[in-house]
Formats: structure tokens, C-alpha cells, sequence
């Protein structure tokens, strides 16, 4: 388990002689869970922080409807939901299945707070994660205001640009972009097909040259 751990974020620059001794007498157990099995469903209390030892789940959102949107997959060694173990809302956001075979570990908040007390690079990390993991939500509300497929893909676009120039290449497949923005990926790959048609972008896989990027930006102004 502390190889494993050693993996994750939330330990980095901890040795093993360390990891070990702080795990000294903490409350924790490891379950394992068998393909399509939920870890946490989507609005449980989430009293535990869970880190996962092997395997990967998906994390869905069920909408009004009933519809599952998937809003991504997570594999070991990462910790599952960190950004909500405290708070006065401390749920679940998603619902948690395994996608295959998972080992995970269960640490309740009670030795959370402790691991804080024993090791303070443990409590930076896990605020730094924590603050990424706002961010990530942060942009995957920020596309989903926008109603068309094309105004999603342009921001994308438009926003790997800034670091990268006209020529981009793509950090997701259609698929994980299409799971991404809470569409299909025929009706992605449409909208792509469409968006080289009008001279916006030229599409060559995941490269990306982008033709007319005024014209992009007026999709989302």
C-alpha cells in the first residue's frame, strides 16, 4: 500500500519511512470492489477521503431526468472527490462505479485531520489538490453554459491556443471530449466536420490549425 501511495499526489516529497510512520495507528480499511459496483453514490455524505490502490472508476452525474452524464474517469493512485471530505455540504457530487477490478482505500475524516497534525506536506498537497480539482470544476461549468457543441468547442479550442499558438493539438480524444462536454461523440465529430467546412479550424486528428480565430471568438462573445 505506502509504494502505492507514494504515487499520489497527496504524498508527494513524503519518504516511505515516513508514510509508514504516519500511517502508524490511523484508522483506515481497504475494499474491494468488482466491475460496475458503486463506491459512492452521488449525494452520500462523503465523511471518508478514498484513494484508490488499483483500478479505475467513473464518476457520473445523474441530471433531473435520470440521464447519467459522465464527467470523467479516475484511475490509482488518485484520491476520489478530496475538494469535498469538509465543508457544511460535504456530499458526494457524482456517482462513483468501478469500471473494472478496484482496490481502495477508506480513510476516515477523523484520521484525515490527524495525517494533517503529522505531516504538514501531506496537508499541502491535499490543499494544492484541492484547489486544482475546484479549477477543473470550475471549467467543466464554464462549457457546460454554453449551448451549442460549437460554442463548447470553440472556447476549447480557443483556450489551448493561449498557450500554444494557432496550431494546437488536442489534450482528449473525441470520445473523453464528447464525455467532457455531456454530448455524443457522432454529434462531436459532426460539428468538427462542420466547423472545417466554414474555414474555421483544419482538423488533422488531434492536430488543430486554427484559420479564423476572430471568427471563433465571436462564437462565444
Amino acid at each position: 500500500m505506502i509504494s502505492i501511495l507514494l504515487k499520489n499526489p497527496l504524498f508527494k516529497g513524503t519518504t516511505p519511512e515516513e508514510l509508514t510512520n504516519n500511517f502508524e495507528g490511523i484508522n483506515y480499511h481497504i475494499k474491494n470492489f468488482k466491475k460496475g459496483d458503486i463506491l459512492a453514490f452521488q449525494g452520500d455524505p462523503c465523511n471518508r477521503l478514498i484513494i484508490l490502490l488499483k483500478g479505475s472508476v467513473r464518476g457520473e452525474m445523474i441530471d433531473y431526468s435520470g440521464k447519467l452524464i459522465k464527467i470523467e474517469d479516475i484511475g490509482a493512485p488518485r484520491a476520489l472527490a478530496p475538494l469535498f471530505l469538509f465543508g457544511t455540504e460535504n456530499k458526494y457530487p457524482v456517482e462513483v462505479t468501478a469500471n473494472e477490478e478496484v482496490d481502495a482505500l477508506f480513510i476516515p475524516k477523523e484520521s484525515v485531520l490527524l495525517l494533517f497534525q503529522r505531516n504538514k506536506l501531506f496537508l499541502e498537497n491535499y490543499l494544492n489538490t484541492s484547489a486544482n480539482y475546484a479549477k477543473t470544476l470550475s471549467d467543466k461549468l464554464f462549457f457546460l453554459s454554453f449551448k451549442s457543441i460549437k460554442q463548447k468547442l470553440a472556447s476549447y479550442i480557443l483556450r489551448l491556443s493561449a498557450s500554444a499558438g494557432n496550431k494546437i493539438i488536442m489534450d482528449r480524444s473525441q470520445q473523453e471530449m464528447a464525455d467532457y462536454f455531456g454530448v455524443s461523440r457522432p454529434s462531436l465529430a459532426r460539428e468538427l466536420a462542420h466547423m472545417q467546412d466554414e474555414g474555421l479550424i483544419s482538423v488533422d486528428r488531434k492536430h488543430i490549425t486554427i484559420l479564423n480565430p476572430e471568427k471563433l471568438k465571436k462564437l462565444i462573445q
